[in-house]
């Protein structure tokens, strides 16, 4: 089967679909209000209250763990998926290869996302590049089988097995109940040391936990909590919806959207219910305790569900007018606006800026966040008057051609 077979001919139109940059640029304020509330910590830290001190960033955090916490990147994700379909079928309508040119643009976002990592331990760019290979494989897996494979990953389901054998195992012994005690104890103090360099070390010590300890941390989290698959299958869910042109403005479309939004919010509301009255939490001592983390899976992939249908059909009845129009130019240029974002951080809560982490209340920190996600709009929306791609896209476009892409407006280059 060649590439590109299972695409329709409307869904490799070059047309680029304003909705999509929307959600994108939608998604990063999610991601920037749940980074902001951690005070880019990104990270364990010592005490789960470091930065509430009030009434007032209680609820914050509360709100922020009910409706943000990982319903943005989980949007931000599927979204990567819907891109890899986009290329593949532009790649297919120009009779073009694809395979060769989207690995070396994957190896490229990852040297990017190394030297993130560097500066901020949260960085998702190589994980989106390593899985983002895996993506080559599904290119002509047939849209049920791959749904199927989705829907698996993303529910979360591997994690639902894997902690339903953990808690129905024998009980531990004393030496593995003490073995995971010395863990525990070294977990803290990694930790805390961790925290210590964020909030008053330098850049170079920043750097010197980043590139190994951090790593390993983000590594382990993502596994424990699932994220690993669960990213992938969102991957995968994007490039099914991008196969099937979903995000085209056309009446059978609406309706899709629509159903969406029923089922999607009834989903939400059960689960945010459930979720509320019996928190998850990272001990599995009982099939309750893996219940409650997959209802939590539940909840997020049904409440970044509704937000997508939201955004869709409400930037479909004024496409051109209202707040969400204004987010287009940034989603066009969302690589840019991620990673300013990180510098925004880094700036204003680690010790070698202003040093706010953990000195600053949780409301605070998140309505600085948002602040700077209002400047980023008029920035990007400045920006792209002028440009066609976004500082950080033209070097990526240009690494992966090998030669300096035209960027100015007036210059602009079809090929």
């Amino acid at each position: 089967m060649q590439e590109g077979t299972l695409y329709s001919a409307s869904a490799s139109s070059p047309e680029r679909i304003a909705v999509v940059d929307v959600l994108r640029a939608f998604s990063l304020f999610g991601i920037i209000v749940t980074h902001s509330a951690m005070a880019f910590l990104a990270g364990p830290a010592p005490d789960p209250q470091f930065n509430t001190f009030s009434s007032l960033d209680r609820l914050v955090s509360h709100l922020d763990t009910t409706f943000t916490f990982g319903k943005f990147f989980t949007i931000f994700s599927f979204l990567f998926g819907l891109s890899f379909a986009i290329q593949l079928g532009n790649a297919t309508r120009k009779g073009v290869a694809f395979s060769g040119r989207f690995t070396w643009r994957l190896l490229i976002l990852l040297l990017i996302g190394f030297v993130h990592s560097l500066f901020f331990s949260g960085d998702i760019l190589m994980i989106y590049a390593v899985l983002g290979l895996l993506l080559i494989p599904f290119r002509n897996v047939r849209s049920r089988t791959v749904v199927v494979i989705a829907l698996i990953l993303v529910l979360n389901i591997p994690g639902l097995i894997l902690g339903i054998a953990q808690v129905s195992g024998p009980p531990p012994t004393p030496e593995q109940l003490q073995a995971r005690a010395e863990f525990g104890q070294r977990f803290a103090e990694m930790a805390q040391h961790q925290f210590d360099i964020k909030q008053s070390g330098t850049l170079a010590e920043v750097m010197a936990i980043n590139v190994v300890d951090a790593q390993l941390n983000r590594i382990g989290f993502l596994i424990f909590t699932g994220r690993l698959w669960m990213t992938f299958g969102l991957f995968l869910l994007g490039l099914c919806a991008g196969r099937m042109d979903l995000f085209r403005d056309t009446p059978a479309n609406r309706d899709i959207f629509r159903r969406l939004l029923v089922w999607a919010g009834m989903a939400a509301l059960v689960t945010t219910v459930i979720t509320t009255l019996y928190p998850t939490s990272f001990a599995l001592a009982s099939v309750a305790d893996v219940l409650r983390g997959f209802a939590s899976s539940l909840q997020q992939a049904s409440l970044s569900a509704l937000y997508v249908a939201a955004v869709t059909l409400m930037f479909w009845k004024q496409p051109a007018r209202g707040l969400l129009p204004q987010l287009a130019p940034m989603g066009k240029m969302g690589l840019t606006t991620y990673l300013t974002q990180t510098a925004f951080g880094l700036i204003v809560f680690y010790g070698f800026g202003f040093g706010l982490m953990g000195r600053l209340g949780l409301a605070a920190c998140v309505a600085l966040g948002i602040l700077f996600f209002i400047a980023q709009i008029f920035l990007a929306r400045w920006w792209m008057r002028y440009f066609n791609l976004g500082p950080f896209e033209w070097l990526w476009r240009s690494l992966t051609y090998l030669r300096l892409q035209p960027n100015l407006r007036s210059r602009l280059s079809t090929a």
